[in-house]
């Protein structure tokens, strides 16, 4: 009897860790979809430099049995290369694409999207991009920094509404602040619980007085980083300590943020971690995670973090605040600034019975809304309702 199950090729720029949530929330979704079932595999790009980032991420996915090809990238021009450019990857495209029954897209503004969705139109296979905040006014008017790179975005986002035949949206937020207009869309959390989740946080230390925030992202301006060091400013009477991980972002922000610190005089109470390999690594030893970026079309840290039972401080435009509001799991800000974060963390300074709380509502949540099983679910109804079509 054949195989009635959907083939399924993901197609993504890169599955480097550097590149942040994005890529988290790809390999989780092959792997949810593989558990499930669903012979899904992978194409993806790789340039020097990336084999660090990358070879986490494949070997955990071939480990589950996903098949995953990665080609290099153009080294001709700059340009190229950062937006994914690969030959290789094009002309592979061009020769088996017709072999899938779907064709999933993450992200957007790079080459490998570009050409896959002209290709699958070209070979009428269902088209699913999911565009990873990329689509919204956001990010094509904020935080695009020409008008040149504005107009081309909006170039592509005519031509991906056009083609595509499902846009999935990780958040009511991303939905509301994306301009789609006819195309069909779907609102699918992001897969982020692999295992189920305790009844009970874990017991975490506390006895010292100290409240140990975790901050876990690229330091960029967006992220709003400098906006802990602040709070950390305005509050010496208290023993608030910061714990920063992941990609170092942009080096002159990195050192505006370092000065601000020293200036503030908390600079012994910043703790540089670096990328880790591991988040719990940054969760195990922290009582709250504070995420006060300026837009976050969900916010995998923080979901990351109520899947173990820590506490988050996320800001209402990120779509993770949805779910923190719904079940009580965090504080929801206002908006990002100093003043909220400061009222924020003096709330999570009260006890650890209070955070404790939080954490455990957090717990119900993650069992609810950010399951593998939940994700794989939605997102084998989603392709076989396009096959039925």
């Amino acid at each position: 009897m054949a195989d009635s199950r959907p083939r399924v090729l993901w197609v993504s720029p890169t599955i480097s860790s550097s590149f942040g949530g994005p890529t988290s929330t790809t390999i989780n979704g092959l792997v949810a979809e593989k558990r499930a079932g669903l012979p899904s595999s992978l194409i993806s790009t790789e340039s020097d430099g990336d084999e660090p980032g990358i070879a986490p991420a494949r070997d955990r996915l071939t480990d589950e049995g996903v098949v995953v090809r990665l080609f290099p990238r153009t080294k001709l021009l700059a340009k190229a290369e950062a937006w994914g450019f690969s030959p290789r990857m094009a002309l592979w495209m061009f020769r088996h694409l017709r072999e899938y029954d779907v064709v999933h897209l993450q992200y957007v503004w790079c080459m490998s999207s570009i050409c896959g969705s002209l290709l699958a139109r070209i070979h009428r296979i269902p088209l699913v991009i999911t565009p990873h905040e990329s689509l919204t006014d956001y990010d094509i008017d904020v935080a695009s920094r020409s008008r040149i790179k504005r107009r081309v975005k909006l170039t592509l986002r005519r031509l991906y509404l056009r083609t595509a035949d499902r846009l999935v949206f990780m958040s009511e937020l991303e939905e509301r602040d994306t301009r789609y207009g006819s195309t069909p869309a779907q609102l699918i959390s992001h897969a982020v619980q692999e295992t189920p989740v305790p009844a009970e946080p874990p017991e975490r230390s506390g006895t010292d007085g100290s409240l140990r925030i975790a901050f876990l992202g690229r330091n960029i301006p967006k992220k709003g980083i400098d906006l802990i060091v602040e709070a950390l400013g305005r509050n010496h009477d208290r023993d608030w300590r910061l714990f920063i991980a992941g990609p170092p972002g942009t080096e002159e922000f990195v050192d505006e943020t370092e000065t601000l610190a020293k200036q503030l005089g908390v600079a012994e109470n910043v703790v540089w971690l670096g990328f880790l390999d591991k988040r719990a690594e940054l969760f195990e030893d922290c009582d709250v995670l504070a995420m006060p970026s300026a837009y976050e079309g969900f916010g995998m840290v923080a979901a990351e973090a109520l899947c173990v039972g820590v506490p988050v401080i996320v800001p209402r435009n990120s779509g993770v605040a949805e779910i923190v509001a719904e079940f009580d799991a965090g504080i929801v800000m206002p908006e990002s600034s100093v003043d909220h974060l400061e009222r924020a963390l003096r709330t999570m300074d009260e006890g650890p019975e209070v955070r404790r709380n939080f954490a455990k509502r957090g717990l119900e949540a993650a069992n609810s809304r950010l399951t593998f099983e939940a994700y794989a679910a939605s997102t084998s109804a989603l392709y076989a309702s396009l096959l039925a079509e």
